[in-house]
């Protein structure tokens, strides 16, 4: 291990944030910095590869530095380096050691640490806890796993971090990042013509920063490449399966199916028809990875019992529009399903600190109309929204539909507010008997 520690100081010495300037600045909020000390809260921030990690850790080494604190008592490191690899529990001890003899004050003043793609190091939790007890330090940590790092922190840390999550760029972000400006209620009418073109272009393209200022085929191979890596890196790799082109082939079923629902036995079926042997157990595995890995998120009915029927078919959502759009066979035709993953996923980042289970489908009890998004516990109906969401508000069909599941599902609730969210349209309110219910476009409802 020590013929490592020149390659490992060398890394060191070497990080600089001018090589990465520009920073966009994510609205992912940490808190204030922690004055360095022993014992302190970790910060935690988790999501798929490529979601703009490193360069939220990057903006929080910007605003220390603006506040003075001095780049001696600031520790950068990526553990995701070919070079150190295979990784060994020991690599921690020789990265904190190589720091210190670079600068050895900031032993005794106190240090700012970020360690980015932590869990790639084995037993990493027990680790960092002696490093959390032993060290003055405030830490900050990424990575890629879910659940790898909350089983970690519940078992290890017990209360003592805070995980965020940071997916790639929201709408707003999104405009921001390409107009420089985030406007507010009440737009003019140059803001809402720029705010509707510029969702429809996000609808397809997505937020993941690499990809804003690429040609659309080249984003769309790119985006591609992201999905392939992360089942490759992430899940394969990851998990040790040993049937990876089935499971290869699936990740690219299941980000076709975002905002449906997602039925492992045709999946399975499919497959098999394609001459790979799988299993719908198997499959039912992957999927946990793939939400594991942050590709999709699932969710379920909403249900006042913690046990789920594994008999019905969950809804999938991929972590992105463009992610979507990219693997998507028909791209042209899932408008509405890609508004429906934008809504899902600004219902997540409004909660980054996610308690699982916060976010269901709902189906009524007369009739079994679904309502596409259910959050919150009904039990506190303060907090309780339900939100329907479709993208053609002028189909007189459609709109009686979903407005006809809400009013059920306001009544069975006891909800007296409710939301569509729609594509295209203008806000407003209509009153029943049940309550009201706000109809508003999605770009306005992202940022009211």
């Amino acid at each position: 291990m020590e013929t490592l520690k020149p390659l490992i100081k060398q890394k060191i010495l070497d990080f600089s944030l001018e090589t990465y300037a520009p920073i966009f600045p994510r609205d992912l909020s940490l808190g204030e910095p922690r004055t360095p000390k022993a014992g302190n809260l970790v910060n935690v921030v988790v999501g798929m590869r490529r979601s703009g990690k490193t360069y939220r850790l990057f903006q929080e080494i910007n605003a220390l530095l603006e506040k003075g604190v001095s780049q001696k008592n600031i520790l950068y490191f990526n553990f995701e380096d070919d070079r150190l690899r295979p990784l060994s529990p020991a690599i921690g001890d020789l990265v904190l050691e190589a720091f210190y003899e670079i600068n050895p004050r900031a032993k005794t003043e106190g240090a700012y640490f970020f360690l980015d793609e932590i869990q790639d190091i084995p037993n990493w939790g027990l680790w960092l806890r002696r490093v959390v007890d032993t060290e003055k330090a405030s830490i900050y940590v990424s990575g890629s796993s879910a659940h790898m790092l909350s089983a970690e922190i519940s078992t290890e840390f017990r209360g003592r971090a805070l995980t965020s999550e940071l997916h790639p760029l929201g709408f707003a972000e999104y405009f921001r990042f390409h107009n420089g400006l985030s406007p507010k209620v009440p737009f003019t009418s140059t803001e809402t013509y720029a705010l509707k073109n510029a969702f429809e272009q996000y609808l397809s393209q997505g937020g993941f920063p690499a990809i804003q200022n690429e040609r659309s085929d080249l984003a769309i191979s790119i985006l591609q490449g992201y999905a392939k890596l992360v089942v490759a890196r992430d899940v394969i790799e990851r998990h040790n399966l040993s049937n990876p082109t089935a499971v290869s082939l699936f990740s690219g079923q299941a980000l076709a199916r975002s905002g449906r629902e997602l039925s492992l036995r045709k999946c399975a079926a499919l497959l098999r028809s394609k001459g790979a042997k799988v299993s719908r157990a198997t499959l039912s595995d992957a999927l946990r990875y793939f939400e594991d890995a942050f590709l999709l998120s699932i969710i379920r009915p909403y249900s006042r019992t913690l046990e789920t029927d594994s008999n019905i078919s969950p809804k999938v959502y991929a972590i992105d529009p463009g992610l979507a759009y990219a693997n998507s066979l028909a791209s042209s035709e899932d408008l509405g399903q890609r508004l429906e993953a934008v809504v899902y996923l600004e219902l997540r980042r409004r909660s980054p600190h996610r308690i699982d289970h916060l976010i269901s489908t709902f189906k009524t009890a007369t009739g079994g109309y679904e309502v596409d998004f259910a959050v919150g516990d009904a039990l506190d109906r303060d907090r309780f929204e339900l939100i329907q969401v479709f993208a053609d508000y002028n189909n007189k069909e459609t709109q009686e539909r979903e407005v006809r599941a809400l009013r059920l599902a306001m009544a069975q609730c006891g909800v007296r507010k409710s939301t569509i969210i729609v594509l295209e349209g203008v806000s407003q309110k209509l009153s029943f008997e049940e309550g009201d219910i706000t109809v508003i476009p999605a770009w306005e409802w992202i940022f009211s």
